[in-house]
């Protein structure tokens, strides 16, 4: 009974699971940054980097918090987790096709005139939306040749039908090894079915699969990943420097470092070294605050947005100029930390928002709305 447990159950667990590991592997397709970066590529969008790191979950409520932050919208906690988030659009903003397509997603166009919606029937529905907006950005992607029309999925399916078969064996072989008051063909089998059942959740479904022209803005992405993460070292005063990061030209002191491109990619960053602590000239305080506001949709993507809102919190404090009202400044960054709080999380927060209100608290019927409104 002990032989038959290993023949047919312990060992095709053991090689489906190695298998199921070693396509996980593949599936991520790792990219190593060549240097930490600063800030995103300038013609980038939140919606088409999450696709380009597999954050297909989080892309929504990312592009969601970068429309706040981008001073487009204004997220509004209720006053707890039972009411929806009020979402607000600022007066007199235009609106990409994008970004429109997103508050497409998000609110649609049969939603209603009350604050609060009904979640029980809605939510199938803006998960649905959701979706289908990844999938046209998904096509846009294929069509600018980054990723291949087709996701990889064959690998994922064979692999989860033979541990799905592998579990049928493997309960049988457990009635027999208790028939036969076998334990060590009991416990075999038993090990044989947990790594069964982890082969179901190791194996990705499916993949993209990322072209050759994709890699440089994959590494680049790689790159502001890893200067994100030394917020949780508090190391951000060591690499911090506005090279090759976009400085907002309307902050006093600010500019745009001489010799930036249009694009900082991740060859162009690759020709300067990380300045050394002794050698990086130190940046204007509320110019690094509004460059280091601009990554909280990419800490989103990469899971830092808790650390990130904390050192956002840290460096609101720290900044004195009398040309920006502290209160202003850090309002956004209350504002996503209250609605995430309000959501109970990223992952919940597209899920938590309530209707779309104009400048004067009028609620918009639908995003056609917004060009009745604000004339974009």
């Amino acid at each position: 009974m002990l032989t038959a447990a290993i023949v047919f159950a312990f060992a095709p667990a053991c090689v489906i699971l190695v298998l199921g590991i070693v396509a996980r592997g593949v599936g991520a397709q790792h990219v190593t940054p060549r240097v930490v970066q600063y800030a995103p590529e300038r013609n980038s969008t939140v919606l088409r980097d999450a696709l380009l790191i597999d954050a297909d979950r989080r892309a929504a409520s990312a592009a969601l918090i970068d429309l706040a932050v981008k001073r487009k919208v204004r997220l509004i906690a209720g006053s707890d987790r039972r009411d929806p988030i009020g979402v607000e659009v600022e007066p007199g903003v235009v609106f990409t096709s994008e970004e429109l397509s997103l508050l497409d997603a998000l609110f649609g166009a049969d939603h209603t005139s009350g604050r609060v919606r009904r979640f029980s029937s809605d939510r199938r529905a803006l998960t649905g939306r959701i979706k289908t907006l990844l999938l046209g950005i998904e096509d846009a992607l294929a069509r600018d040749g980054l990723t291949a029309e087709r996701r990889v999925g064959w690998p994922g399916g064979t692999l989860r039908l033979l541990a799905y078969l592998g579990m049928l064996v493997e309960a049988l072989l457990i009635v027999f090894a208790l028939l036969n008051n076998s334990m060590p063909a009991l416990v075999v089998t038993l090990v044989a079915l947990a790594a069964t059942i982890a082969t179901i959740f190791v194996t990705p479904p499916w993949w993209r699969k990322y072209l050759p022209p994709a890699q440089a803005k994959r590494e680049h992405l790689a790159g502001l990943r890893r200067y994100l993460a030394l917020a949780e070292a508090d190391r951000l005063r060591v690499l911090q420097s506005p090279s090759g990061a976009e400085l907002r030209a309307d902050v006093p002191g600010a500019a745009i470092p001489a010799g930036q491109g249009s694009r900082g990619s991740a060859s162009q960053a690759g020709a300067t070294a990380a300045p050394s602590p002794d050698t990086a000239p130190p940046a204007e305080p509320l110019a690094r605050f509004h460059l280091h506001e601009r990554l909280l949709p990419y800490a989103v993507l990469f899971g830092l947005e808790r650390e990130w809102v904390a050192k956002l919190k840290l460096e609101a404090a720290a900044v004195h100029t009398p040309a920006a009202d502290l209160g202003d400044i850090a309002a956004v960054t209350v504002d996503i930390a209250d609605a995430l709080d309000a959501a109970g999380g990223v992952l919940q927060l597209t899920a938590s928002v309530g209707d779309l209100f104009d400048g004067a608290g009028e609620v918009i019927d639908g995003v056609g709305g917004l060009f009745d409104a604000f004339g974009s």
